[in-house]
C-alpha cells in the first residue's frame, strides 16, 4: 500500500501523550537507510488495542465474508514467483524465512513450486494494475485501485468459518529497496491474517503513513497472538477480547 515517511516522535506527540511503550531501539540490521527506530516493550492494553484494530476487517476480501478472526488453521507453505526488472527473489525468501524463524507458531515454510497457501508475486510498478486485473477481474481490480490507490496489495480468500484458504501478494521490485522491503513485510502481515490498517498506531507496519521495511517487535507479537491455538478462526471480537489477556500473559509479551 502507498505509505509516506513520517516522524515517529511527531506522530506520538500528535496522537496521544499517554502511550506507555518503552525501550526505543534502532532499526534492525539489514533495514534500508533511514528506516525508523522501533519500540520493543508494550503494555497489555497496547497489544490488545492493536490486535483488535488489525485482525478484523480488510480492504479486499474475496470469497465468503467471515464473522471474525481470519488465520490459517494448518502449516503454511509460501512460494515466491519471480518477476520484474530487478531480481529480488532471494531477498523475498529471506523475509519469509525471518517470519518463520521469529514466529514459530506460523509453522511456515518456503516451497519452490507447486501448491502453496501464500503466493508472493514480484512485479514492476508498470505491471501492477494489469496483474490485479488478470488475477481478480477488471471490476474488483478497478474498485480496489480507486478505493485505496495501492502500491502493493494482498488478497486473502477465506471460508465462512474464517480459515484462510489462500493469500496472494503483489510486491513491487523496481521502486527501490525501501519500497520493496516495506511492501514485503507489510503484505505478508496481511497474508497471514492481519488484514486491516490502523493509521493511529505508531508501532505497526500496517500504518499506511509509515514506511518501515522490517518485522517490528510489535507486529511479531501480534502474529504470535493470532497464531496462538486459543485464537481460533472465526472468533468474534467479543470472544477474542476474552482470550487476549491470557494469551498475552502466558506468552510474556507485555511489560509487567
Amino acid at each position: 500500500m502507498t505509505r509516506f515517511f513520517a516522524s515517529l516522535a511527531i506522530l506520538v506527540a500528535a496522537i496521544t501523550g499517554s502511550l506507555a511503550a518503552s525501550d526505543r531501539q534502532p532499526a534492525p540490521p539489514g533495514s534500508f537507510p533511514g528506516a525508523p527506530p522501533q519500540f520493543t516493550k508494550f503494555t497489555a492494553p497496547e497489544l490488545e488495542r492493536g490486535f483488535m484494530a488489525l485482525a478484523f476487517g480488510s480492504d479486499l476480501r474475496i470469497g465468503a465474508r467471515p464473522r471474525g478472526i481470519r488465520r490459517f488453521d494448518h502449516p503454511i507453505r509460501a512460494v515466491v514467483i519471480p518477476g520484474g526488472s530487478v531480481d529480488r527473489t532471494a531477498r523475498m525468501r529471506d523475509v519469509i524465512a525471518e517470519y518463520a524463524r521469529t514466529v514459530p507458531s506460523l509453522h511456515l515454510s518456503a516451497v519452490d513450486g507447486g501448491e502453496a497457501d501464500i503466493e508472493v508475486r514480484l512485479i514492476d510498478e508498470k505491471d501492477f494494475d494489469g496483474a490485479l486485473t488478470a488475477a481478480f477481474g477488471a471490476r474488483i481490480a478497478r474498485d480496489f485501485i480507486a478505493r485505496t490507490d495501492p502500491q502493493c496489495m494482498t488478497s486473502v480468500k477465506s471460508d465462512a468459518a474464517g480459515s484462510i484458504i489462500r493469500s496472494v501478494s503483489f510486491v513491487i521490485v523496481d521502486k527501490g529497496e525501501d519500497v520493496f522491503l516495506d511492501c514485503a513485510y507489510h503484505e505478508l502481515l496481511h497474508a497471514f491474517g492481519l488484514s486491516n490498517h490502523d493509521q493511529r498506531n505508531v508501532w505497526t507496519t500496517l500504518n499506511q503513513n509509515r514506511m518501515v521495511g522490517y518485522l517490528t517487535v510489535y507486529d511479531r507479537d501480534l502474529l504470535t497472538i493470532l497464531y496462538d491455538r486459543r485464537m481460533r478462526p472465526g472468533m468474534t471480537p467479543q470472544a477474542a477480547r476474552r482470550v487476549l489477556p491470557r494469551i498475552i500473559g502466558d506468552r510474556g509479551l507485555a511489560i509487567r
